[in-house]
């Protein structure tokens, strides 16, 4: 455990840092630099069926928002010197029997209020879907009587499953999968289209309104549905996983203005294939993450969730690196998954952080149970650090199965001081942080 005046410090330096990540000055690595090494600090167990899928950092704070998908849970946490706390929870939409879940979740730049992405679906007596479709959930996540109180629910398109905020607090996007039956999804509905909503929160969270939903036109690779997104530092920017087609979109608001309908054929649409690793196994991409060089060039990382990938692109979708997941890097100790044709380790979610002057990329390891470091010195050559493992008790092994915690949403304070992790198979939350 740590001392209480490590605490003040990183409530200090989150204040000051970038709650948009990345910064650093660039040093290589180069085998001289002392790799960055991470521990468990503490895991929470949360209730049995609630899926613990995402977690959030409070911007400014030491503190973090879980969502519990299944449950539709939001908990507030603190890290101190101790290890975690739990400060408050909520349970939302507590009178609906259907299987409509939270799936993610981004926190205001001030700390005062979330967006969460809920699926929504109907079944009629028979048991068949009438509907699949989604919207966002505003929320108070202060420390207050008023926390997880629904301040706004706006739709989107159907299945949604990712949401970012622009760093000035003005635009939301949400990522509406659709996640139709031929992706093996949960969407059996036909005519459910995928799409991008744009939202204006200029009047505030209340006052939320969708501007554009882009929508997504099938391409050659497979159907494009979004699977996560995130905003550039211009909060213009925005980028999105396209999961089922191993893809990238990326897209200006502002090209959008005046665009009625507008889809992913536009030309001011740009859509970038990724990398399959040597075997042809394409990558699947889930979490993305922007960063900033130490030459200030703004960098998105993206997981490679089934062929054990990650990529590295630039704010222009130029391709900079693709770097497979090495075994020999990961302590033998960690389970994994070693059915043939599945991914061992099946990086989840990236969080980016700058810590000791270098910038870094975490990814949550599924089946691994555990969260792999990397430096991002340089973009085109990241370099593996560090593996830990999370959670608090796996009975998973090196099998067809793998880990048994399954840790899937991750997040970092701006100066990598902690880093919250949520383990969706254990439902539980590990704290993590460097080593001195």
């Amino acid at each position: 455990m740590r001392g209480e005046s490590r605490w003040v410090l990183v409530v200090a330096a989150m204040s000051l840092g970038a709650c948009d990540g990345g910064g650093g000055t660039g040093e290589g690595n180069g085998g001289a630099v002392e790799p960055l090494v991470v521990e468990a600090v503490e895991t929470v167990l949360m209730g049995a069926e609630d899926n613990a899928e995402v977690v959030k950092m409070i911007p400014g704070q030491a503190r973090g928002l879980l969502v519990s998908s299944k449950a539709r849970k939001l908990t507030l946490l603190a890290a101190g010197e101790g290890g975690l706390e739990v400060l408050r929870e909520r349970v939302l939409f507590e009178n609906d029997a259907s299987e409509s879940e939270l799936t993610h979740a981004a926190v205001s730049p001030d700390g005062t209020w979330a967006v969460c992405t809920r699926t929504l679906l109907e079944t009629g007596p028979d048991g068949a879907q009438t509907d699949c479709g989604g919207e966002l959930v505003f929320v108070d996540v202060t420390d207050s009587g008023t926390f997880g109180e629904v301040l706004v629910r706006v739709p989107v398109g159907p299945m949604p499953d990712s949401v970012a905020i622009s760093p000035d607090g003005l635009l939301v996007a949400s990522a509406n999968e659709r996640d139709g039956p031929e992706a093996w999804g949960k969407c059996e509905v036909p005519g459910e289209e995928a799409s991008l909503s744009i939202l204006s929160v200029e009047g505030g969270p209340a006052a939320a309104t969708e501007l554009h939903r882009v929508r997504m036109v099938d391409g050659d690779t497979g159907p494009r549905e979004p699977e996560s997104v995130v905003f550039g530092g211009d909060g213009d920017l925005v980028v999105a996983t396209l999961q089922d087609s191993h893809e990238v979109l990326f897209v200006r608001v502002s090209d959008l203005a005046g665009v009625e309908d507008p889809d992913s054929s536009l030309e001011v649409v740009r859509i970038v294939r990724l990398p399959d690793d040597p075997t042809g196994a394409g990558p699947w991409p889930d979490g993305v993450a922007r960063a900033v060089s130490g030459g200030g060039e703004e960098l998105f990382v993206v997981a490679g969730e089934w062929n054990d990938t990650f990529t590295v692109l630039d704010g222009e979708g130029q391709v900079l690196s693709s770097t497979a997941l090495d075994p020999g890097d990961f302590p033998v100790t960690l389970p994994r998954v070693l059915d043939e044709g599945s991914p061992r380790f099946s990086p989840d979610s990236v969080t980016t952080f700058s810590a000791r002057g270098r910038v870094h990329a975490a990814f949550s390891l599924r089946h691994a149970g555990a969260v792999a470091f990397y430096d991002l010195s340089d973009p085109a050559a990241p370099v593996f650090e560090s593996a830990t493992a999370v959670g608090k008790s796996e009975a998973g092994g090196q099998d067809a199965e793998g880990s048994t915690i399954r840790p899937e949403g991750l997040d970092a304070s701006p100066d990598g001081a902690f880093l919250l992790v949520a383990n969706e198979g254990e439902s539980s939350v590990t704290l993590l942080a460097p080593l001195d």
